[in-house]
């Protein structure tokens, strides 16, 4: 295993457990904007640092001359990956990111070609989104090749960080986004219901735009995606006025109120929440006679499970995992990359009949 590996937002909340993990491990240089925090962090793990702001091109390509992997952990990814990404192409480095902002999806799959030319792998989302999602459709795929509708049902987030807030805060919008006959469409927030059991019988979710309606089509070949977070009648009620809202206001006094919220929201949750949070994801498989196949899977609380898997990626690309160009979890690493890297499992599913099966 070699290669110098750059974890940029190393000082985050998520980015400061990753560091401690892989320090020691890997030859790790970790980096961001702030420099006092940067050099303190890197003096308490005996750990080369730098400091650069992404906003400085040239500074970017001066931090990334000896570096064969970034991992970028410095939210919010709508706004920071873009010059992360476009750096690293410039320099023929391997990137993944933590980020689960569809737009950014869209910018990484549009690298493709460029990434290929470069020989250098572009990989999103190996954190709680999408790496769950991606590699539960995935394990979906292989058990029922025949699939044309994809439904992903999430339940309710039972903990939330600043930087999550912050990031949900940057995508308010009145619509979301659903894949209908291979391409995205929006519907309007909240008009759209299904039904997933999430271990205590049926509950319903409200469609929300996810990366994976961005992704799961290359990963899958499915030309209809949607993906569901779970609410109560009062939340889907509250979402749904929201977007009409938008609709006639625009989403900025939205966004700005999610913007302030944000800055007083706790950085994040502590271990003991953490232990007793989850998330239960189910995906419904609908083939062309519209028989449908459940496959339900329990996945470690979302900090938890994103630095189980940021590890378990950087030490499988050092290895030769992996391939140039757009790559989504399990296209790089397989379907039971997140099982493996111990962040989820598969769920007994109860069948409509009362029976229970894998």
């Amino acid at each position: 295993m070699s290669g110098r590996v750059l974890l940029y937002g190393a000082t985050g909340f998520t980015g400061a457990e990753i560091a401690a993990m892989l320090a020691g491990k890997v030859d790790l240089v970790i980096a961001g904007r702030s420099e006092a925090r940067v050099s303190a962090l890197g003096a308490e793990l005996r750990t080369p640092w730098r400091s650069f702001d992404l906003s400085d091109e040239r500074a970017i390509d001066i931090a990334l001359e000896d570096i064969d992997l970034v991992l970028h952990a410095a939210g919010p990814f709508g706004t920071t990956a873009r010059p992360m990404m476009h750096g690293c192409l410039r320099n023929s480095v391997d990137y993944i990111d933590l980020g689960g902002e569809w737009p950014v999806f869209v910018e990484a799959m549009g690298l493709d070609a460029a990434a290929r030319e470069a020989g250098t792998m572009i990989l999103p989302g190996i954190g709680l989104t999408v790496a769950a999602s991606d590699c539960l459709m995935a394990t979906a795929m292989q058990r029922w090749p025949e699939t044309t509708r994809l439904c992903l049902g999430i339940s309710r987030a039972q903990i939330i960080s600043r930087g999550s807030v912050e990031s949900a805060a940057a995508m308010m919008s009145p619509n979301v986004i659903v894949r209908k006959d291979g391409a995205l469409a929006t519907i309007p927030a909240g008009s759209l219901v299904r039904a997933f059991d999430f271990g205590e019988g049926l509950s319903e979710a409200t469609a929300m735009s996810w990366a994976d309606v961005v992704t799961a089509g290359l990963m899958t070949g499915v030309d209809a995606i949607e993906v569901y977070s779970e609410m109560r009648w009062a939340e889907r009620a509250s979402y749904r006025l929201s977007g009409m809202t938008m609709d006639v206001f625009g989403a900025e006094p939205a966004k700005l109120v999610g913007k302030a919220l944000a800055q007083v929201w706790p950085e994040g949750p502590s271990m003991e929440d953490r232990g007793q949070a989850s998330f239960v994801m189910e995906v419904h498989a609908i083939d062309p006679w519209r028989r449908e196949r459940r496959l339900s899977m329990r996945t470690r609380d979302g900090y938890s499970f994103s630095v189980l898997t940021a590890v378990d990626a950087v030490h499988r690309v050092l290895a030769g995992e992996g391939a140039a160009g757009f790559q989504t979890p399990a296209l790089a690493f397989g379907a039971d990359f997140i099982f493996e890297a111990d962040a989820a499992r598969l769920e007994p599913v109860h069948r409509p009949d009362g029976s229970v099966g894998a």
